[in-house]
């Protein structure tokens, strides 16, 4: 059965704000054009010369909008274009970069589960690319390493919070195989970050599912998998639970945690942490622009933050970029 509060949670919810971390009163972030329409949950990956926003869902009118859009952001010009169109909308998908084309699987359409798979280079019109990930990876976590996308837990549903899993598994981008995984060592989950460093694939917080009070709950669970060893190393909790927290890699020993939605009383935050990966340590860093479920994506010298659910029923189109130096400091 599906969570009539996780229900309006997806939906997002318009909450009171508590003061972010340190760093919430300067403001690195540089303001760029916005989306050419407000998205949540797209697929957003890094191609040469570009950033791509594949799919995602809006709200207008009282009602959700599936998109199938895509836009591209020319990352020299720092203007927006429209691609071709997917040939079904998209969302809470799973994105992998490699050889220069951004490859999508799992996610839903907004009526089933996508199981196919697709690929764009950023300059031409989206590829289908055959079968994709073949068990539910619906607000899954997961990044690519090497030529296989590590899927880690999500749900058949986006407001089926009871389906989470334990699951982990590898798909490979080149040749559609899939192979298990060790499972993750935590709750059953869903709406975790993750992001790739070395060969490991480091997974924070995300949403667990009480079966007795048929409720979610945020989680401060943190763990790195090793493709090489097919093992689960434990880190550091989360200072706080929160779910919807977006993540993205600096460089090899340092990545950038915001965003998510903490609980009911202080709803979407926009206070961020630098995880160091050798001291196992989080650290307060400059805070999101804005208080959303974000995503984030680094190009360059920038890490750039895309959207994202800022309100109940709302999505962003708000753009900004911040230099990743400024971020370490």
């Amino acid at each position: 059965m599906k969570s009539t509060r996780f229900s309006q949670w997806a939906a997002g919810l318009a909450l009171p704000f508590l003061s972010a971390y340190l760093g919430a009163g300067e403001q690195p972030w540089q303001a760029l054009a916005s989306l050419p329409e407000s998205n949540g949950g797209g697929i957003c990956g890094v191609v040469p010369g570009a950033i791509l926003v594949v799919g995602g869902t809006n709200w207008s009118g009282g009602q959700k909008h599936w998109l199938a859009t895509v836009h591209r952001l020319d990352t020299e010009t720092l203007r927006w274009t429209t691609l071709a169109p997917l040939a079904q909308p998209l969302a809470y998908a799973l994105g992998g970069v490699g050889h220069d084309r951004l490859t999508i699987a799992g996610g839903t359409t907004g009526q089933a589960m996508f199981t196919g798979s697709l690929r764009l280079s950023g300059a031409d019109a989206v590829t289908p690319v055959g079968t994709g990930i073949t068990v539910p990876a619906v607000l899954a976590a997961g990044a690519q390493l090497g030529d296989e996308l590590i899927v880690v837990g999500g749900s058949d549903d986006a407001a089926n919070a009871a389906g989470f899993r334990r699951d982990a598994f590898a798909w490979n981008v080149r040749t559609g195989e899939q192979r298990t995984l060790a499972p993750y060592p935590g709750p059953a989950l869903g709406v975790a970050a993750a992001t790739n460093a070395g060969d490991e694939l480091f997974v924070f917080g995300g949403a667990g599912w009480n079966s007795s009070t048929k409720a979610i709950f945020n989680l401060t669970d943190a763990y790195a998998f090793s493709a090489t060893t097919n093992t689960w190393r434990r880190l550091q909790p989360l200072p706080y639970a929160v779910r919807g927290l977006a993540a993205v890699t600096l460089d090899a020993g340092h990545l950038y945690l915001a965003g998510g939605y903490k609980n009911d009383a202080e709803g979407f935050i926009d206070q961020a942490f630098i995880y160091d990966i050798a001291q196992d340590r989080y650290t307060p860093a400059p805070s999101l622009p804005y208080r959303a479920c974000v995503s984030l994506v680094a190009s360059g010298d920038y890490v750039y933050c895309l959207g994202g659910e800022d309100l109940q029923k709302h999505r962003s189109a708000a753009v900004y970029r911040v230099k990743i130096a400024a971020l370490k400091r």
